[in-house]
């Protein structure tokens, strides 16, 4: 807008843009916010004994506690392709159940991590030994601990890193299947029963590989036992053993186990040496 002066009298020219249409496109208006699931796609579990029968991503939005034997597993898996992430809370078992957390049957792709198992009458994690292992199971990040059986009972295929597996009663990871890395852990005091056939970490399949754990404190038990007859071809390479009773290393290594050689940090020249204190 502007002010024009011509022959003492003001006028005032205006100038206009044109606009768009006044008329609403047609049709619904289009949502502008993201829905619920597509924020956190993952299914929840907030109580014990959960049922997983069905594929999925699923998290943990508080601890789960047993009430009694009358529910016996934390959490139940009876289906491929499941994710569950603990978030960081802990699964705690009560007097008379069973497992923390139970896969059925001969299922795959599944992984679990970031959190706690604690306190069940059987085993922290386990299968329906021996017949129907599960394959392909990932465990990471988990502190399994104070189980009355073993701390993981490993299928085939399965994938153990960075867990802390400490005090349970019986083995430490007992691998019942062929085929599976463990690396990484830390197992300390397992064995908590004293029975001389329980160690820290056991290994009754074929074709595994053992490699850069930290394994103490397992009394009347190996440190890493590998010469049952019924384990072929494991390899067991760069793991630290130290002050378990009667030996760090089971004798022999029958069955064709490709064991790197068992000494101390000073005298060990192999890259692929096991260390033994």
């Amino acid at each position: 807008m502007m002010p024009l002066i011509a022959g003492g009298i003001l006028a005032i020219t205006t100038s206009a843009f044109a606009q768009g249409s006044l008329t609403p496109p047609p049709g619904a208006p289009m949502p502008t916010m993201k829905s619920l699931s597509q924020i956190e796609p993952r299914t929840p579990i907030s109580y014990e004994e959960y049922y997983i029968g069905a594929p999925g991503s699923f998290y943990l939005t508080t601890n789960l506690t047993g009430a009694s034997a009358a529910n016996p597993y934390g959490i139940w898996i009876a289906s491929d392709n499941v994710t569950i992430d603990l978030n960081g809370f802990t699964i705690q078992g009560a007097a008379g159940s069973h497992h923390g957390i139970y896969i059925y049957g001969s299922h795959t792709n599944i992984t679990i991590c970031n959190g706690i198992i604690t306190g069940w009458g059987w085993d922290g994690i386990s299968f329906n030994y021996p017949s129907m292992p599960p394959q392909s199971v990932v465990l990471a990040n988990l502190t399994i601990t104070g189980n009355t059986g073993n701390g993981i009972a490993v299928g085939n295929g399965y994938v153990i890193s960075n867990c802390s597996i400490q005090n349970n009663g019986s083995v430490g990871i007992w691998v019942d299947g062929n085929g599976s890395q463990i690396s990484g852990n830390t197992l300390f005091g397992n064995n908590a029963a004293y029975t001389s056939t329980s160690c820290g970490i056991l290994l009754q399949g074929s074709n595994n590989r053992v490699e850069g754990n930290h394994v103490t404190g397992h009394a009347s038990g190996y440190g890493i036992e590998y010469d049952y007859s019924t384990g072929t071809n494991n390899v067991i390479v760069k793991n630290s053993v130290v002050g378990n009773s009667p030996s760090n290393y089971s004798p022999g290594g029958g069955g064709n186990n490709d064991v790197g050689p068992i000494g101390t940090a000073a005298s060990s020249t192999s890259p692929w040496a096991n260390i033994s204190k």
